[in-house]
């Protein structure tokens, strides 16, 4: 049967999340002085205009809180047909129902929840074939480009993107300053799709910014 239909037909198999053939990743930061409510406003914007695949990042909350916001886009999720992914924490994946389990580079390895995708964030190429090595679905590849969100970050460039495309077999998402205006050279260089914040998140209309990067992830 199928579990997820976005722009593109999406088929589950054996209850396993399908990644996208092109996917436009949002990521949303949930930490102390985050107003949960322009979380929520800004994903079903988003989502509206072109996001299929939400990844809710926390930080420093309690419990409680972390779990009703990922309750609430797994919601919004379903409704849109699009995935979920946790970012960093497998027991907040599991309680939620998530798609997907993302760690970070340097964290420990753990198994996702039962039917969920796994995946991490790379910087090397050496990290993305130890990522694959342990099972992992898809990677975050990157800082590709200068960002605001990491200003003191030096960028791997797309070189980096081409040497773990050349590496390992898994679907990448680059993430890191990415504009509309740059995502062709990224799937040029390898990738499935991208990630945004800033990009959509801090824009003044979420829904439009998310159509920019839409049109240019299918402009092909």
């Amino acid at each position: 049967m199928p579990r997820h239909r976005a722009r593109w037909k999406v088929w589950c198999v054996a209850e396993m999340p399908v990644i996208p053939p092109r996917v436009l990743m949002l990521i949303l930061n949930y930490q102390p002085g985050v107003d949960a409510e322009r979380v929520v406003q800004v994903a079903r914007l988003a989502l509206r205009g072109g996001v299929n695949w939400l990844m809710l990042r926390v930080r420093g909350l309690p419990a409680p809180l972390c779990l009703d916001m990922a309750l609430t886009l797994r919601q919004l999720t379903c409704e849109q047909h699009a995935l979920l992914g946790i970012n960093p924490y497998p027991a907040l994946a599991a309680r939620s129902s998530a798609d997907a389990l993302h760690l970070p580079e340097q964290m420990p390895y753990h198994p996702p929840p039962s039917g969920a995708l796994l995946g991490r964030s790379v910087h090397s190429v050496d990290a993305a074939q130890h990522a694959a090595n342990e099972g992992c679905h898809y990677l975050l590849v990157g800082t590709i480009y200068p960002t605001h969100t990491h200003p003191d970050k030096v960028p791997e460039g797309l070189s980096l993107l081409q040497a773990v495309r050349e590496a390992v077999p898994l679907p990448l998402i680059a993430i890191g300053g990415i504009t509309p205006e740059r995502v062709a050279e990224c799937l040029q260089a390898g990738a499935q799709g991208v990630a945004v914040i800033s990009g959509i998140a801090g824009a003044p209309d979420p829904c439009e910014a998310a159509r920019r990067y839409w049109s240019a992830l299918t402009d092909r």
